[in-house]
């Protein structure tokens, strides 16, 4: 995975938006999205939060480079995430149910 790719997938393990990934890296919104397609297709993963599961399994991503989804992802094995707060968390559990994360 490229060092860009790799920095791309981290932020947005850290809960950046496209946009706000786009702003800090100075680089455009499609440049941002083409990374995650280019992570997604390298992990063989079917959306960025399954490419971020993955990729932490790998060891690609550090726990120590990222904070909110390893505690999601630890939530949700437990089933203790309310299904409620949104698509996005909602989304985090089912992956994280699906991806064994150690």
């Amino acid at each position: 995975m490229q060092p860009k790719t790799k920095e791309v997938l981290t932020l947005k393990a850290n809960g950046l938006m496209t946009k706000q990934v786009s702003s800090k890296l100075a680089i455009h919104r499609r440049t941002v999205d083409w990374h995650i397609a280019k992570a997604c297709e390298e992990l063989g993963a079917k959306n960025t939060v399954h490419a971020v599961a993955i990729a932490i399994k790998k060891g690609l991503i550090l726990a120590s480079e990222i904070g909110c989804i390893v505690l999601l992802c630890g939530l949700s094995m437990m089933n203790n995430v309310d299904a409620r707060r949104g698509p996005i968390v909602r989304n985090m559990a089912r992956t994280a149910r699906r991806e064994v994360i150690v």
